[in-house]
């Protein structure tokens, strides 16, 4: 376990190193603040050559407001990985023809079903707008965020917009038997990426992407192996970025099967576990006033 020596605290540049952090349930509170404590932190390690980034589910400008909390170095994965910021720009994924087709199609057989789709800066619905991209970006509206709203005219007209969209979710108003079925038989297509956020939907993502692949990338482009990677998460769509990284870390309000996989566990989202995990590792101490700001 590497800490930080005496030197590195005159201004000595420490061995370089990742962190990524999933954001709801994770990194924030209420779904949109980063506390003071949680950017200090941050703040102090990325004076110290360690990169930051947050992994979220999120469409790319709702991730934005949240980075932006941190300052402008704190660098973003979106759409559970088909988003991922670089040192020459951003990289993007696409759903494609045929995953949006088959999502389309399978949630016109049940009322019950909805599907929405989402570029970096919108999100398209068949049915409604669902109740926690309302929450989201009714929180981060007043903060910032720039999302507009449309609903899917049709089939032909969602893949009008293929070049553009890249990933969706569908939500579900049913039973958990009717999730299972929806999800095995998109799987049986295999044309997508798929995942969960929550109990009542099936994140939908472009084939062979997700979380890890893109902190896989992140790594080769820095230079940073696992050993010398950070991740944090609470969720089912954190597993496999879990996988990434030496120090896995799981909240402590994280499901089961995540603290299962994580090497490691710490605090729950509310009591600044990512924050405090990281201020310990790396033996930060923090006055009073710094943690305040």
């Amino acid at each position: 376990m590497l800490a930080i020596t005496k030197a590195a605290e005159k201004g000595v540049i420490m061995e370089p190193y990742l962190v990524f952090s999933d954001i709801d349930g994770t990194l924030v509170i209420d779904h949109q603040i980063v506390t003071p404590f949680t950017k200090r932190v941050i703040r102090e390690l990325q004076q110290r050559d360690v990169i930051f980034y947050i992994a979220t589910g999120r469409m790319y400008n709702l991730g934005k407001v949240i980075a932006r909390q941190i300052n402008d170095d704190a660098r973003i994965i979106a759409s559970n990985g088909a988003v991922f910021e670089n040192e020459q720009g951003s990289v993007q994924h696409h759903l494609g023809h045929a995953a949006l087709k088959a999502a389309y199609e399978i949630t016109q057989s049940d009322l019950r079903l909805s599907a929405h789709f989402f570029t970096t800066d919108a999100a398209y619905y068949t049915r409604e707008i669902p109740r926690f991209v309302a929450r989201d970006a009714g929180n981060l509206t007043s903060m910032g965020a720039e999302i507009n709203y449309d609903s899917v005219a049709g089939l032909d007209s969602l893949l009008a917009m293929s070049d553009q969209i890249i990933n969706g979710i569908i939500v579900c108003q049913g039973t958990l038997a009717l999730l299972a079925s929806v999800k095995q038989r998109l799987g049986e297509q295999d044309v997508m990426s798929l995942s969960s956020s929550g109990p009542d939907n099936i994140e939908l993502i472009p084939k062979g992407i997700d979380k890890a692949t893109a902190i896989r990338q992140i790594q080769t482009l820095h230079g940073i192996d696992a050993d010398h990677t950070f991740v944090f998460g609470d969720g089912q769509n954190d597993l496999g970025m879990l996988q990434a990284a030496k120090y896995s870390v799981a909240m402590g309000n994280a499901l089961p099967e995540v603290k299962a996989v994580a090497n490691y566990v710490t605090e729950s989202n509310v009591n600044d576990g990512v924050a405090k995990f990281l201020q310990k590792h790396f033996e930060l101490s923090l006055s009073d006033s710094e943690v305040g700001l």
